[in-house]
């Protein structure tokens, strides 16, 4: 074989990788397992003008809601609860739970089949076949992904996703 015919075979095969590329699935909740993106610290919910928020080390605040803690599968925080918080690139809460009780994640990578508007859901394309996940919310998680993107979503203990970005075939 000459060399641009061992060259055209390489590029095919790196492609043939990129386009096949297994479901990326783990769990843990430690640092080594957070998105590039994300940030995590550890808080103690207090009451603010008669609202629970946790504060960040830099000294912003989150304002809580019940919903979020139910979304998890855990009860709602109170005042006094010492937390671990995990912070998207925007500055979204997108996990949270008492400290000691982290729960596991999973990342699943596949091919971005449909963002269901009216029923908040997502479905890929994974190797394992098609998969349908609950989405905690539509709105900034799902912005300019298109139908056919290959992406990594991250679900909760619950199993529904908290979190999407493209996928980084490079880095997984």
């Amino acid at each position: 074989m000459d060399r641009q015919t061992l060259r055209q075979l390489a590029s095919a095969t790196m492609l043939a990788a990129v386009l096949l590329a297994p479901t990326f699935v783990s769990a843990g909740a430690d640092e080594e397992h957070l998105a590039q993106s994300h940030t995590q610290f550890t808080s103690v919910v207090t009451k603010k003008a008669g609202a629970l928020v946790v504060t960040t080390p830099n000294g912003a605040t989150h304002q809580l809601n019940e919903n979020m803690a139910r979304r998890h599968g855990q009860k709602p925080f109170k005042a006094g609860d010492e937390v671990v918080v995990v912070l998207d690139e925007n500055n979204y809460i997108v996990d949270m739970h008492l400290k000691g009780k982290e729960g596991a994640h999973q990342w699943v990578t596949g091919k971005l089949i449909h963002v269901g508007r009216m029923k908040k859901q997502i479905k890929l394309q994974t190797p394992d076949g098609e998969k349908v996940f609950p989405l905690a919310e539509e709105g900034q998680k799902t912005k300019g992904m298109e139908e056919g993107e290959l992406v990594t979503v991250e679900l909760n203990e619950a199993g529904t996703v908290i979190d999407m970005h493209r996928a980084d075939v490079g880095g997984q």
